[in-house]
């Protein structure tokens, strides 16, 4: 499809010295422009995908903050769920080609869950921040919104983990299946820092440096996978279709492929910081050494430069795909702008649901003198 739109508009950051007036010429401005397209119903799949994932996510951060924090408080449990059922299913198994693909298949079913019962992502919200450094959002709003999901989903894990720790639920196979989750979600996570905490060595800055670095390349490319399958699900108005599409996606390339993803690897963070308060090594197969400092570590080494990694990946991949997506996608940055102005025109008048900016220009006026 393709349409006439004017030059896009290099927006300027809203400041406490922005005149209110300033404000209503620039919306006035944007209202003239015609955002038709965006509505039309026969729009390609992949454009509708596009503008409905914008939409929903940009919605998405003006949610309660009881219902951020819940929303990614069902997801960790639908985390801590699947990857349970990954270390039941696995742990016996010694094809690790067979294991990636019972991992991908059975790690997949997160998504459905959150699909067909709720829940949310940090990595999810990634998609949408460039429109900070467009300056068409508030920090504050995205980084409030991600952060609450972001709790919810440590605590959601948190939770499952426990529970399942207290009820013996990792005691399988005479400490084989403690073993397991303790190498392949904990130690196996770290590469080379994970080798040297598992043979208790003499552990060097370089080790620690090189280890962040490959998990930060690898969380890159972890959301570039997740970012396209969010945008993907939205493609489509038939569930069954979304749903495909994330479980294609999520199967073949980022379960299998094992990239790090901040919001799935705290179920191997959590479960070392559980075995450290616990302190019972007798879990682990043949006497095998429990790091007790692998907790901190996992959180350093892992974590935290996979928060970055995967901020990184869905930074660019929501960059191209707004190249691919140009026309529509200055349509959607210009529509956004009148909603982050107006809510900016709001806060500092106190005139709530501001719709048509003539109709209450006077009364800010007033305001402002």
């Amino acid at each position: 499809m393709k349409f006439k739109t004017k030059n896009t508009i290099a927006f300027k950051r809203v400041t406490k010295n922005t005149s209110t007036e300033e404000m209503i010429s620039e919306i006035k401005e944007l209202e003239e422009v015609d955002y038709s397209p965006l509505y039309n119903k026969n729009l390609p799949y992949h454009n509708y995908g596009y503008i409905h994932t914008f939409r929903v996510i940009s919605d998405g951060l003006r949610l309660t903050t009881l219902k951020q924090f819940v929303a990614g408080l069902l997801a960790g449990i639908w985390i801590g769920l699947a990857y349970t059922a990954v270390s039941y299913a696995t742990y016996t198994i010694k094809n690790d080609s067979v294991v990636k693909l019972l991992t991908g298949a059975l790690f997949a079913g997160v998504i459905l869950m959150i699909g067909f019962l709720g829940g949310g992502f940090l990595t999810a919200h990634m998609w949408y921040n460039r429109a900070m450094f467009k300056k068409i959002e508030r920090w504050t709003v995205f980084l409030k919104a991600c952060g609450l999901v972001y709790l919810g989903n440590i605590a959601g894990i948190t939770i499952f983990v426990s529970i399942l720790y207290l009820s013996n639920g990792f005691t399988a196979g005479h400490g084989l299946l403690m073993s397991k989750v303790y190498e392949n979600f904990g130690l196996h996570k770290l590469y080379i820092l994970g080798d040297k905490l598992g043979a208790k060595e003499a552990i060097l800055v370089k080790d620690v440096f090189k280890s962040m670095g490959l998990v930060f390349a690898s969380a890159i490319l972890c959301n570039f996978l997740i970012c396209l399958a969010t945008q993907g699900a939205k493609s489509t108005k038939g569930n069954a279709g979304a749903s495909m599409i994330m479980y294609l996606c999520v199967l073949f390339y980022f379960a299998i492929g094992g990239y790090q993803h901040s919001v799935a690897n705290w179920y191997g963070a959590i479960v070392l910081i559980v075995m450290a308060i616990d302190g019972n090594p007798i879990l682990l197969e043949g006497g095998q050494a429990f790091n007790a400092a692998s907790g901190g570590w996992f959180i350093l080494v892992n974590i935290i430069p996979a928060v970055l990694g995967n901020f990184l990946g869905g930074l660019i991949i929501g960059i191209v795909m707004s190249w691919f997506n140009k026309d529509f996608d200055d349509l959607l940055l210009k529509e956004a702008r009148i909603k982050h102005l107006k809510e900016y025109i709001e806060e500092r008048t106190g005139i709530k649901h501001l719709t048509k900016i003539n109709d209450v220009k006077n009364e800010i006026k007033d305001h402002d003198k």
